[in-house]
């Protein structure tokens, strides 16, 4: 197949006037509209359609900020997917830069670059797509800004949330023996990736599911803070692969690490649709959206045991150790591997 099943959305390039005809103001008018059409986060003092917003945040809360773009061409094409699945996915990158930390999402402003021949349906429907993934998120749409452009359409999300400042879950908290675990699944947003660009046909639940990931992920914000309330100090988003991410952590810690292959998370539905290629979806595929944590060796029992049920499982996939650099083993105590290729860092045309 050449492009997944057609969406219940309506497509990209449905009709309607274009950006040039209806203009700057009117377009701002609409996307303002949609985004006061949410329930309003009381500490939202100014909101979105102002010259700025205000906001209140937390007595004793440190502010988290963060900022992801997608690209039409780069992150997505538009024969793949619809414009409300478009701005789901562009918030969902965002958030979960804020889910790594453990944070709790309050507001987002979004800026469209735009071509002056888009409908403007399209950019209605994206818009669309996003408040109602913010409302899912508990996250006010507070803003953002339009421009005009002569290349492919950019979506720029900037994500505001909140964490109790000396708590924050970041890369530079691992130690040498540290456990690392990940959440979730891995290896199944590359899966989908490879679908679409090499054109297979999947039949069934796990084509869907793999065009899923790639398509619609979902930040781990759940996850995120529940790995804060039960103490973990060091961990990441998997956005560019476990390989590459795991070693900003590395980096950061001044530590290496290894990881088990046998130990990796990836459904017997993914080994068996990518072959010998499955580790490298799951190690250096990237867009999971899935969270690695570091966690100290004697608290790695206590943590499993109270992990909450409903959330994304954990799983153990190797440890931390003196040194720098990443080795992958077979298995744990086993032989070395070599390291798949990086398959990550946005989309790429065949």
């Amino acid at each position: 197949m050449s492009s997944p099943p057609a969406p219940s959305r309506r497509p990209f390039g449905g009709g309607g006037p274009t950006l040039a005809e209806v203009g700057e103001a009117e377009l701002l008018r609409r996307l303002t509209a949609l985004a006061l059409g949410a329930e309003a986060d009381p500490r939202l003092v100014v909101a979105s359609g102002d010259d700025a917003a205000v906001w209140l945040p937390p007595a004793g809360d440190g502010i988290v900020l963060s900022q992801d773009a997608i690209v039409e061409g780069e992150d997505f094409l538009k024969s793949w997917t619809d414009p409300e699945t478009v701005g789901r996915r562009a918030l969902a990158v965002a958030l979960s830069d804020l889910a790594a930390m453990g944070a709790t999402p309050h507001l987002c402003m979004v800026t469209y670059c735009a071509p002056g021949d888009a409908p403007i349906d399209d950019l209605l429907a994206i818009q669309q797509g996003l408040c109602a993934a913010a409302a899912d998120a508990g996250c006010q749409v507070a803003g953002g800004d339009v421009s005009a452009i002569r290349g492919p359409l950019v979506i720029d999300v900037a994500v505001v949330g909140t964490v109790d400042p000396g708590r924050a879950l970041r890369r530079d908290r691992g130690r040498p023996a540290d456990a690392l675990l990940v959440t979730g699944s891995l290896g199944e947003a590359a899966a989908g990736l490879r679908l679409l660009l090499e054109g297979w046909e999947v039949a069934g639940e796990v084509g869907e599911r793999c065009l899923e990931r790639q398509l619609e992920p979902r930040a781990r914000l759940a996850e995120g803070r529940a790995l804060l309330e039960l103490g973990v100090e060091c961990a990441g988003d998997l956005s560019d692969g476990l390989i590459v991410d795991l070693g900003r952590i590395t980096e950061a810690s001044g530590c290496a690490a290894e990881i088990w292959l046998d130990s990796l998370p990836a459904s017997p539905d993914v080994r068996a649709l990518l072959g010998a290629a499955w580790p490298a979806a799951a190690l250096g595929g990237g867009e999971d959206f899935e969270l690695v944590a570091a966690v100290a060796a004697d608290r790695l029992e206590g943590l499993l045991a109270a992990w909450p049920p409903g959330l994304q499982p954990l799983r153990v996939v190797g440890r931390l150790a003196v040194g720098s650099g990443l080795t992958l083993l077979d298995r744990r105590g086993g032989e070395p591997v070599p390291l798949p290729a990086i398959g990550s860092r946005h989309f790429r045309q065949p």
